[in-house]
């Protein structure tokens, strides 16, 4: 039978680890997109890995890549008052929507926001200055793909890089592109093309032999079929690559590997995600204000492909490249 002074330190614990439970900062992580696109997978996988012992962490999708436009006010007030119920101590924003809609709103309250995944300006999305915002950047390496990679395709002279035209799209044409729809890159014809329809998506793929050596491609998660619903990202993915008859390249990991792309200069989710849970661990445990982080861009990208998507597009690479390759199979 257990004597009273140990029933009573038993209780004590319990409080102890209740109220340290309890005193753990909340997290809230608010996702320009949905909880099955692989970007976001790979960031959240990050943060939870950095942050989910130490932290409570709520998550909250704005769906925007398959909700139409005229929805996503309406996610970005859910996600508003689900933060107010919620009073995080710090919020995560993942991608461009979700710090234009919420991100930036939720700074002028006066709480700490780190973004992740920001192919634009964040300065953009303020109206005046934001002394409690800092992140991660996201530059896809698209011309240094292009330039890097053409090497490997013998009398390469036209690329064609296709996107759809969602809001990251559109940012990248009007930074990478400076807003225009072609430039000459080293002796090198690029062509970009943005369309939201994927009827207009397979008509450039089909025809792109004639008049390209290789295809880039970006984004194509809000591609809508004749029915007006998005086209899943994987069955573009894979018609892609089994139409392009053109070797087939990407700038993004997820897009990579057996019946995708060849390979490419890639960027990562989860590297955003892990850099992004970096700087909230510095203003959670070291308390130092967001203002003293200056935004970073991780990395300059990895090499990954696929050996057997490589063998289908007839592509071998130089030297150069196989000794920096990330092999996925």
């Amino acid at each position: 039978m257990l004597s009273l002074p140990r029933i009573a330190a038993g209780l004590c614990l319990a409080v102890f680890m209740s109220a340290a439970c309890w005193a753990q900062p909340r997290v809230f992580v608010v996702e320009s997109y949905h909880s099955d696109y692989p970007w976001d997978q790979d960031y959240r996988r990050a943060i939870q890995e950095r942050l989910g012992k130490r932290t409570q962490l709520s998550y909250y999708a704005m769906d925007t890549k398959r909700l139409p436009p005229a929805q996503h006010q309406a996610r970005a007030d859910e996600a508003l008052a689900m933060a107010a119920k919620i009073r995080p101590d710090l919020v995560i924003v993942g991608d461009d929507a979700a710090l234009q809609r919420v991100g930036s709103k939720l700074a002028q309250q006066g709480v700490p926001v780190i973004y992740l995944g920001i192919n634009n300006n964040p300065r953009n999305y303020f109206p005046g200055a934001a002394p409690r915002v800092s992140g991660v950047l996201e530059r896809p390496l698209i011309l240094r793909s292009v330039f890097e990679l053409g090497k490997a395709v013998k009398g390469l002279r036209s690329a064609l890089v296709l996107f759809d035209d969602d809001l990251t799209s559109r940012i990248i044409r009007d930074e990478t592109f400076v807003g225009r729809d072609s430039m000459l890159l080293a002796n090198i014809h690029v062509d970009l093309a943005l369309t939201g329809s994927y009827a207009e998506w397979q008509r450039r793929v089909q025809g792109a032999a004639g008049r390209y050596q290789a295809i880039w491609v970006g984004l194509y998660f809000t591609l809508r079929g004749a029915d007006g619903k998005v086209v899943p990202g994987d069955e573009v993915l894979r018609w892609t690559a089994a139409h392009a008859k053109l070797p087939l390249f990407a700038f993004w990991d997820f897009a990579v590997g057996k019946d995708k792309a060849a390979g490419g200069l890639v960027l990562s989710g989860y590297e955003q995600g892990r850099e992004a849970a970096k700087m909230a661990e510095q203003v959670l445990f070291q308390q130092q204000p967001v203002a003293s982080l200056f935004p970073v861009t991780p990395s300059e990208g990895r090499y990954v492909f696929s050996r057997s998507a490589l063998a289908r597009d007839g592509v071998e690479l130089p030297a150069r490249l196989q000794q920096r390759a990330h092999w996925l199979e």
